[in-house]
């Protein structure tokens, strides 16, 4: 998998969020509230595999640690 394609599937679920909650809206408008609550209910888990969406590499590296610290103008 490359770079891209995280990216890509992120946007498309966030349109496909945004396609099912104005559905969902309509059908409520409607009066069907039944189905809206069945769209509502897609929408939430979509949310939820939204989250999914984390950078895999989250590993942070401390070029100067505690006891090599960065010289700043008040040490010089």
């Amino acid at each position: 998998m490359t770079d891209r394609q995280p990216l890509i599937a992120f946007g498309l679920l966030l349109f496909a969020i945004c396609y099912l909650a104005t559905v969902a809206a309509w059908l409520a408008a409607q009066g069907k509230y039944a189905e809206a609550l069945g769209f509502g209910g897609i929408t939430t888990g979509l949310v939820g595999v939204l989250g999914t969406f984390r950078p895999r590499n989250s590993s942070v590296t401390i070029d100067n640690p505690p006891t090599n610290p960065v010289q700043t103008e008040e040490a010089k």
